[in-house]
């Protein structure tokens, strides 16, 4: 069936519908007029008309028994219309128990035909009721509306804006990506250059604090390397001290030599021994707490870099900025809130590192202990293995020139590690190298964060996020404007002569779109109209709806008693207008038409 575009009713018949009892059909005309005391069935028609074609209230209800006779079983209307084309219809819709039945011109149909056919139930209501869109839909006539609005191409838009608009928003295709994703991209780019800002800040307060108390640290770091230089000279110079190390050298190469060449003895127990001597002499120390250490020291530089990284997060901290917990804007009131939080979490994460390290040290210590009881174990052990070689009495040529070669190996190995140290002086000695190697590290750390150039680097880098950021604003301001002027060249077709309808807020400054549904009726917010008045407005809105959706459909106008004058406003080709006459009876007087809306109601108040 042909797409119907116009709709006027011709006539519509009740059976136990209401208050009718027997078939009662009634005849409409261009205006029809349907007048009577409360009660009387004035509404009914306009019910029949709904039920007819969805099958609700002329007030959108689903729920309909209330609609039908209380005594019968069922209801039927019957609903006569002619089209576009004057070709005439009849829709009957019946209901016997809980079975509906649908019959358009004599064939069966459901209602996802007559949806298609003319309009859905929301439409078809907002222009045949007036105050329907605004009364019962509420929020949910918003995509109605949005529905029917025809799409605005980029360049049109762009058409109607600034020169230095267009400059911001050269380059960027808002024909194929949709100008809120870029809104959003760009707003992730500000939030990435204001972190990368505050990055920086950070590390420029920390490259400015450093050089404020640069010249006192240094001055106790340079002390305090002096004074371990001292203490490791006084060992440093008492270890090689009348000692010739390149002697020891080449000593140790001549006896090593030497060693080579001593036959073996041809005892097996002796070969033995001094395969096991040898064993033993080379045996390296394993650790049992390296795996621990070196997840110890792992979690320490994890919480280091957390710590100094939470730091310049909070030096960043100020409102506008986005909460790295959260991840919402940070405002003057939860400032505080936010940064308490992240003080808290910068003294855990302290805690946390002087328990990492006070752990470090004891494990440090447990192998240092382990490591002094392997050496010890393994000197006992190779003392009683040199014993026992001793002992054996040997054939074998060279077996006392062998002995005597690794005993002098063995002691000039010894001078050369521990020269004139004992094991103490010794292990103080490496302890003092390490500790001055700390300082030194120390004494860098400080003279790099007091380094001109990186802080000039700094500020230069800051400069060029001001720079993006600026830059990034000023496009998402431009974003804001485009939505702000699509929107208005898309509700342009929605213009009523009194009632004025927002589906949309836009905060420029930002180009968030907030949508919204309002109305107002000559310059009022529609909630504080008059019934009259907002009858007024909605039949305005049902023109509206006409115009944007290209339906002609009729409209059904109740308690007309209240409005003095439809002047100026804009009706449908046909219109029922129902109005309470007090002790009058149901009556319903058509006409077709073409008098002018104003006289017609001026000729419906004086037959009340």
């Amino acid at each position: 069936m042909e797409q119907i575009t116009a709709m006027k009713i011709t006539g519509v018949t009740f059976t136990d519908f209401r208050n009718h009892k027997a078939p009662e059909s009634y005849a409409f005309g261009d205006v029809s007029y349907i007048t009577g005391h409360n009660g009387t069935g004035k509404t009914t028609m306009a019910h029949g008309v709904c039920y007819a074609l969805y099958g609700v209230s002329y007030y959108g209800e689903q729920k309909i028994e209330r609609l039908m006779n209380e005594k019968a079983a069922g209801t039927q209307v019957q609903l006569d219309f002619t089209d576009q084309n004057g070709t005439t219809h009849t829709l009957i819709r019946n209901r016997s128990g809980d079975k509906t039945a649908l019959l358009l011109d004599g064939y069966t149909v459901r209602q996802g035909d007559i949806d298609r056919i003319f309009c859905d139930k929301e439409t078809f209501l907002s222009m045949f009721n007036p105050t329907y869109l605004t009364e019962r839909l509420g929020e949910k006539g918003r995509p109605l509306i949005l529905k029917y609005l025809q799409p605005v191409s980029a360049n049109a838009v762009l058409e109607q804006m600034s020169e230095t608009y267009r400059e911001y928003l050269d380059g960027i295709d808002l024909n194929t990506f949709p100008p809120e994703a870029k809104l959003k991209e760009f707003r992730g780019a500000v939030r990435q250059a204001e972190e990368q800002e505050a990055y920086l800040q950070g590390n420029i307060d920390s490259f400015e604090e450093a050089s404020r108390t640069a010249e006192q640290k240094l001055s106790e770091l340079y002390a305090d390397k002096a004074a371990i230089e001292k203490k490791r000279k006084v060992l440093s110079d008492k270890q090689f001290e009348g000692i010739e190390v390149e002697d020891l050298s080449i000593q140790r190469n001549m006896l090593l030599e030497k060693l080579s060449s001593v036959p073996k003895g041809e005892n097996p127990k002796v070969t033995q021994l001094q395969e096991k001597i040898e064993e033993i002499r080379h045996k390296p120390y394993v650790s049992k707490y390296t795996q621990a250490m070196a997840e110890n020291a792992a979690e320490v530089k994890s919480l280091s870099g957390r710590y100094k990284a939470l730091v310049n997060r909070v030096k960043g901290l100020r409102p506008g900025a986005q909460c790295p917990a959260c991840l919402m804007r940070i405002t003057e009131q939860n400032l505080p809130e936010v940064r308490n939080g992240m003080l808290a979490e910068l003294k855990s994460l302290a805690e946390q590192g002087k328990e990492r390290v006070a752990q470090g040290k004891e494990l440090a210590g447990m192998d240092y202990q382990s490591k002094t009881v392997f050496e010890q174990f393994k000197a006992d052990d190779l003392k009683k293995l040199y014993e026992e070689l001793k002992g054996l009495k040997t054939e074998a040529a060279g077996k006392t020139d062998g002995e005597e070669l690794r005993a002098a190996l063995d002691k000039v190995e010894e001078l050369q590690k521990y020269g004139n140290l004992d094991e103490d002086e010794y292990t103080e000695l490496n302890c003092l190298s390490a500790e001055l190697a700390g300082i030194e590290a120390q004494i860098q750390a400080v003279q790099d964060m007091c380094n001109e150039r990186k802080l000039e680097d700094a500020y230069a880098q800051q400069e060029v996020c001001k720079g993006q950021i600026l830059k990034y604003k000023n496009v998402i301001s431009s974003l804001g404007e485009f939505i702000c002027k699509r929107t208005e060249i898309a509700v342009s077709s929605l213009q009523m002569p009194n009632v004025k309808i927002k589906l949309f807020d836009v905060v420029r400054s930002t180009g968030e779109v907030i949508n919204v549904f309002k109305f107002t009726y000559k310059g009022r917010d529609y909630s504080t109209l008059s019934l009259s008045e907002k009858t007024l407005a909605g039949i305005e809105i049902t023109a509206m709806i006409r115009k944007i959706t290209g339906i002609d459909c009729p409209i059904c106008v109740d308690n007309t008693e209240s409005i003095a004058a439809f002047n100026s406003v804009s009706m449908p080709s046909q219109t029922l207008l129902l109005r309470f006459v007090k002790g009058q009876p149901l009556t319903v007087q058509s006409r077709n038409r073409a008098a002018e809306t104003g006289p017609a109601i001026r000729e419906l108040k004086k037959a009340g």
